[in-house]
């Protein structure tokens, strides 16, 4: 015969367990309805265009929609505050970057924390910035570039359109000991127009971007920011090979994540999900198409490389002489 304490006990039971084991049920049956990859910048730079490439994949292999929504200003943080904000379920996540995850040292005020805010879900790939100019600009390298703007007639004026852009601008400044003229743009699409219509004389872009306008005979690389040669571009110096007195080198991270609280089973899913897809030939040509590295790291190696890189791009953005806006 079952006693009363055992009544008890039993109808307890659901109530003091109720909350994990929704949790597990909801991590068991997800996804249960389409997923919202947040591209925190316009349709045209490579952070959307790598979004669209993973969301395609992702539907395949989840079995659901896959969506993207471009949430684009204030160097990626209005879509960073979105995703920060959202419920912790797994269905609406972050393609974010590097110094996104530093935003504390670019603004004075967040609404949310770069770190804390988010939980590290995979890796996707890396890129580096490249310096352009119109074809018909006197500037034929980055010596010539760097020579016009130490010289005492008129700071040259350089354009950016991402987080990274605004730092390797800032770099290039503290390695050449100059001041351009650092013109801010919504995305980096602008920058580049702009460029190639004369109102700025550099765009400071991504290397997919970058060379998609060298291909087209659009404008001409001067110099990339990363510690060696894109093999896509193989004629292309780096910042250092031109300045090799100066320090310094810049690379982005390309990393999806989920609001902070978004249960384990849900990240590890995500997690293996996005790994699988980047394994694959059609992405991986889908990402050489558009200039991008893939870097495929899990969860906690994303932290991990997070936690590890963090100090490296504060102080790269305190020595370039960055003041928080």
């Amino acid at each position: 015969m079952i006693n009363r304490r055992c009544l008890i006990a039993c109808a307890a039971a659901p109530l003091l367990l109720g909350g994990t084991t929704t949790l597990w049920a909801q991590a068991g049956d997800f996804p249960a309805r389409p997923i919202t990859l947040v591209a925190p910048f316009p349709a045209g730079s490579v952070t959307d265009a790598v979004t669209r490439v993973l969301a395609n994949a992702l539907t395949q292999s989840l079995g659901k929609p896959v969506l993207v929504d471009n949430r684009a200003g204030a160097q990626g943080t209005i879509g960073a505050a979105y995703v920060a904000k959202a419920k912790p379920d797994g269905y609406t996540l972050l393609v974010g970057s590097s110094v996104m995850f530093v935003a504390n040292s670019l603004f004075k005020e967040l609404p949310y924390d770069p770190v804390k805010s988010f939980e590290a879900v995979a890796n996707v790939g890396s890129t580096s910035m490249m310096f352009l100019v119109p074809m018909a600009s006197p500037y034929k390298t980055i010596g010539d570039l760097t020579a016009a703007q130490r010289s005492a007639r008129q700071a040259v004026s350089m354009a950016y359109g991402s987080p990274s852009g605004q730092v390797a601008v800032a770099l290039f400044a503290s390695m050449t000991q100059s001041e351009p003229i650092a013109v801010a743009y919504r995305g980096i699409p602008q920058a580049i127009t702009d460029m190639i219509g004369g109102q700025v004389q550099v765009a400071v872009v991504d290397i997919g971007s970058g060379l998609t306008q060298v291909n087209g005979q659009k404008a001409r690389a001067l110099a990339i920011s990363s510690g060696a040669r894109y093999e896509g571009a193989p004629d292309v110096p780096t910042l250092q090979e031109a300045l090799p007195r100066a320090n310094g080198t810049l690379e982005t991270l390309i990393a999806v994540m989920a609001p902070a609280g978004t249960p384990a089973p849900v990240v590890a899913k995500l997690d293996a999900a996005i790994r699988e897809a980047m394994a694959t030939t059609p992405i991986k040509a889908h990402f050489q198409a558009l200039n991008t590295k893939v870097m495929p790291m899990a969860s906690k190696q994303l932290d991990a490389r997070i936690a590890m890189d963090n100090p490296r791009w504060e102080a790269l953005i305190k020595k370039a002489g960055m003041a928080p806006q």
